[in-house]
C-alpha cells in the first residue's frame, strides 16, 4: 500500500517556484481504484464502507481505467468551510442503516490533490505539476468529488486570506516535486495556529461541574521510544465529547508507566497509550503552554507523536 506524502513545517513565503494550496481539516485518504473502490486512510485502514457518496462519485467522475488517487475526505459547513465534528460523526458510525442515513444528511467530499498510478503507470517520479495536469485530464468533477486549486508564487498573501477564514492554513508544494512516501521538504505546512498530536496518557478525576468525568487529560510524545510528558489540557471540549471520551479512555485503563520528564503530583487514571489527539497551544519550551483541545486523531498512530513535530 502507498504512504501518503507528508509536509514538514515551514512560515508563510512567495517563491515562483513553488504552489500553495489550503491545508483541509479533515481525513487524508488513498484512492485505489481498479475493479473495484477502496479508501484508505493514514493507518493503513480501508473504510470505503463509510462513504457510499464518494465511492459513486469516483466512479462518476474518473475517467481512467485504474488509479492511485490522494486526497482529504472533508465535511462543509453552510459558509463552504471544513467542519470536522461532522466529519468525525461520520468516522464513528459503522451500522449500515446510518451510514446510508448520514451520507444523505452529512455528504463528505473528497478533494482531490494528488495522483499516483494511472492506468498501471506509476507517475510518483513526474514533476507536481504534471501529476496536476494527468488529475484534471483524468477526473471530471462531480458531486462529492473535486480538484483542490492552488495558487502560484505568493504564499504570504494567500496565507493571509486563509487566517481571516479561521481555516488550518496552507500547503506550499514545490513545483517539481516527485511524490515521495515520507515527509518531505518538497511540501510544507503552514499553520495559522499552532497545533501538535499528542498521545493521551491519562487523566485526572473530575470535580465540580465535571464530577463523574475528567479534570484534564495528561499529553505525551515520543523521543525514539520513550514517551516524554508535555503536560495536561483541560479545555477544549462539550460535555458530550467528554462523555465519548470518558467512555474511550476507561476501555484502557491501566497502570502507571514510565514516562520521562513526568514530575507533577496527581490523582491520575493511566490509560494505554493508545489515542492521539491534536491540541493548539501558545508556545512550547518545557512543557505545552495554554493548551486546549481540538480533536481526537483516529487516523494517526500513537507512534507518529513525536517531540521532533514541534520542531519541525
Amino acid at each position: 500500500m502507498i504512504k501518503p506524502m507528508l509536509c514538514f513545517s515551514s512560515e508563510p513565503f512567495d517563491d515562483e517556484e513553488w504552489i500553495f494550496q489550503l491545508k483541509l481539516d479533515g481525513t487524508r485518504t488513498i484512492c485505489y481504484v481498479n475493479h473495484e473502490i477502496k479508501l484508505i486512510n493514514r493507518r493503513m485502514v480501508d473504510f470505503t464502507y463509510r462513504y457510499p457518496e464518494i465511492t459513486k462519485a469516483v466512479k462518476e467522475g474518473f475517467k481512467g481505467r485504474s488509479g492511485i488517487l490522494d486526497g482529504e475526505i472533508v465535511i462543509f459547513n453552510e459558509e463552504g468551510l471544513p467542519d470536522f465534528s461532522k466529519l468525525q460523526t461520520r468516522e464513528h458510525v459503522g451500522n449500515k442503516f446510518r451510514i446510508e442515513l448520514l451520507s444523505k444528511q452529512m455528504p463528505a467530499t473528497y478533494v482531490l490533490f494528488d495522483i499516483i498510478s494511472l492506468n498501471g503507470e506509476d507517475l510518483s517520479q513526474k514533476p507536481l505539476m504534471e501529476r496536476i495536469k494527468i488529475l484534471k485530464e483524468n477526473v471530471k468533477e462531480v458531486s462529492h468529488l473535486m480538484i483542490l486549486d492552488y495558487v502560484d508564487t505568493y504564499g504570504k498573501k494567500f496565507f493571509e486570506e486563509v487566517r481571516k477564514l479561521g481555516i488550518e492554513g496552507i500547503v506550499a508544494k514545490k513545483k517539481d516535486s516527485p511524490y515521495v512516501q515520507k515527509r518531505s521538504k518538497f511540501w510544507l505546512k503552514i499553520k495559522a495556529l499552532k497545533t501538535i498530536d499528542c498521545v493521551i496518557l491519562g487523566y485526572t478525576p473530575g470535580k465540580g461541574k465535571r464530577k463523574g468525568l475528567f479534570g484534564a487529560l495528561l499529553l505525551g510524545a515520543y523521543d525514539e521510544k520513550k514517551l516524554h510528558y508535555l503536560g495536561r489540557v483541560g479545555t477544549g471540549w462539550s460535555r458530550e465529547d467528554m462523555e465519548k471520551l470518558k467512555k474511550e479512555m476507561d476501555k484502557l485503563r491501566t497502570r502507571r508507566y514510565e514516562v520521562e520528564e513526568y514530575d507533577e503530583h496527581l490523582e491520575v487514571i493511566w490509560i494505554k497509550p493508545k489515542l492521539v489527539c491534536e491540541v493548539k497551544y501558545l508556545e512550547m519550551k518545557d512543557k505545552l503552554r495554554a493548551p486546549s483541545f481540538v480533536r481526537l486523531r483516529y487516523d494517526k498512530l500513537p507512534k507518529e507523536c513525536t517531540l521532533k513535530e514541534v520542531e519541525q
